[in-house]
């Protein structure tokens, strides 16, 4: 399978995600032409917001490649930012969060075929966003937290606001690069192993998509 996964920082990476999956094109967000051939697209975090599309313009073409793989019935996967862009693309809405920042190790409920196929009611994953968005039409709410939806797919796209792919050293880099509390990284190296075992589920969940 020909996998292209988009970065849109050079520090959110797939991480743990790629040692899951078969062979991978990586390229930087910046860098798409929107002609990019794939069987597969992956799009991945970064800080910026969906809404700043004048001020990068490869939001856009990230949308258009969603768009483009959706109409062909390609597997999609997008995290963080990635899981906005889906939203934005297929019908939803991405708005600054009214509850604020989720930021760190929390617990998410899972339901329908990701709470059966994880076989957990809830899921402990590592948080970094201030954005939401609404549901697109026909989308299937797969988590949510106390204040956000946290992951939904609509046919073979999956949206999942939430991080897995992280170690406690990529978080520490997000850290030093967006700011923080280096105790944030600390605990999350407690989590490392049930992170990645759920990471693993969820890979092989999105490719039986």
């Amino acid at each position: 399978m020909k996998i292209l996964a988009v970065y849109n920082h050079p520090v959110e990476t797939l991480g743990t995600l790629k040692k899951f999956l078969p062979r991978v094109n990586e390229i930087m967000a910046e860098e798409l032409k929107g002609d990019e051939q794939f069987e597969a697209l992956i799009i991945m975090g970064g800080p910026m917001g969906v809404y700043e599309r004048d001020k990068y313009h490869f939001l856009k073409v990230e949308i258009d490649l969603i768009k483009k793989g959706y109409k062909e019935n390609k597997r999609i996967l997008g995290v963080c930012l990635g899981s906005q862009l889906i939203a934005e693309a297929l019908g939803g809405k991405v708005i600054k969060g009214g509850f604020g920042q989720e930021i760190g190790i929390q617990k998410v409920k899972l339901l329908g075929e990701l709470k059966d196929f994880m076989r957990e009611d809830e899921l402990s994953v590592f948080q970094w966003h201030g954005d939401t968005f609404s549901l697109p039409q026909d989308a299937v709410l797969l988590a949510y937290s106390n204040n956000y939806f946290q992951a939904f797919k609509v046919k073979r796209a999956l949206g999942v606001q939430f991080h897995l792919e992280v170690n406690s050293e990529m978080v520490s880099q997000w850290i030093k690069l967006y700011g923080g509390d280096e105790s944030v990284a600390n605990y999350v190296k407690r989590f490392e192993g049930e992170l990645e075992d759920a990471a693993f589920k969820l890979i092989q969940y999105w490719m039986q998509l």
